[in-house]
């Protein structure tokens, strides 16, 4: 997703950000004929030429986020256009993360949006943070969020506490827990992991990468796990002591990752889905889709049956076996 080494210090910088980050770089790829759908993927398009920059469900009900929120009910078939929240329209909703299908967190340049209704209405809340770019439930009300600093709900966003300012750093920043005690982020200053729930933070060794543009991170547990930069995804068996590259990327953008299980997985590369079978040690080409003004950006899974996949110029793609 990181393209330039961009300062976020106030809004403009952000949306600078947002741009760069969340789109295509035309240069890099070359324009596939047609779009290529393995068995299973179906393509949704919606009418919103403004693109998503984040996808989301629980079960049957998800949320595709941009400069608009999209819901559905039924597991991606249909979407409906949900009202803005007051004094954000045309505002990129760039992050979010769902604890039930009543409560979800959005994540815009300036603050967080709530719901506590599944979308039928939004509230605003800023935080003392010039930085926010993730957040995560972890069950239905508990959630962190981390920008400059580490912060965590325990009421599905309403109200938060500060826990830490891990070595505060401009541009992207990722977070993903396995439990509410364990979890990991990724920023320019590396990849960090919490066995306190986010109170105390150890830097793992991620010298040999370059993390200016720092991507996605996912682990399977507190050995195994993934990031991506904007060239590569790395694996660690080792709880981040050492990592490999598995993926060497075609795009010079933002690579998402999704594992279902510790040998099924899936990454996004522009306007391509890639998934590996046995652990990241080779993939194979899941969609490409015919422009790359359709750049994939995130996905997401349930289960290993279910996916969802969104990107720019209204592109949704899902995924039913």
């Amino acid at each position: 997703m990181m393209k330039k080494k961009l300062l976020i210090h106030s809004f403009p910088f952000l949306l600078l950000f947002i741009s760069c980050t969340k789109n295509k770089n035309e240069s890099q790829v070359a324009p596939v004929a047609s779009d290529t759908l393995s068995t299973g993927w179906k393509k949704i398009q919606i009418n919103d030429s403004a693109g998503f920059l984040d996808v989301f469900f629980i079960n049957n009900t998800g949320f595709a986020a941009g400069e608009n929120i999209f819901k559905s009910s039924d597991g991606g078939e249909s979407w409906s256009k949900l009202a803005s929240p007051s004094g954000l329209a045309s505002t990129p909703l760039f992050n979010l993360s769902m604890g039930s299908t009543m409560n979800a967190l959005f994540i815009t340049p300036t603050q967080l949006v709530v719901t506590h209704n599944g979308g039928a209405s939004f509230t605003t809340k800023a935080l003392p943070d010039p930085a926010v770019t993730d957040v995560f439930f972890i069950d239905s009300i508990v959630a962190y969020a981390i920008g400059h600093s580490v912060w965590k709900t325990i009421d599905a966003g309403d109200n938060w506490i500060k826990l830490n300012d891990i070595a505060p750093s401009n541009g992207w920043n990722s977070l993903f827990f396995t439990n509410e005690l364990t979890g990991w982020l990724l920023k320019k200053t590396g990849a960090y992991k919490t066995i306190n729930g986010g109170i105390d933070w150890q830097r793992v060794n991620t010298d040999t990468i370059n993390l200016d543009q720092a991507g996605a991170i996912f682990f399977l547990n507190s050995d195994t796990g993934y990031f991506s930069n904007n060239l590569s995804i790395e694996k660690t068996v080792n709880g981040g002591t050492s990592w490999n590259k598995v993926f060497a990327c075609t795009t010079n953008t933002y690579h998402d990752i999704h594992f279902v299980s510790s040998n099924i997985g899936y990454i996004t590369d522009g306007p391509r889905i890639f998934k590996t079978a046995d652990g990241g040690n080779t993939w194979t080409k899941e969609v490409a889709l015919g422009s790359i003004s359709n750049s994939l950006i995130e996905l997401h899974f349930t289960d290993a049956n279910h996916g969802w996949a969104c990107g720019a110029k209204g592109a949704i793609l899902k995924f039913n076996q």
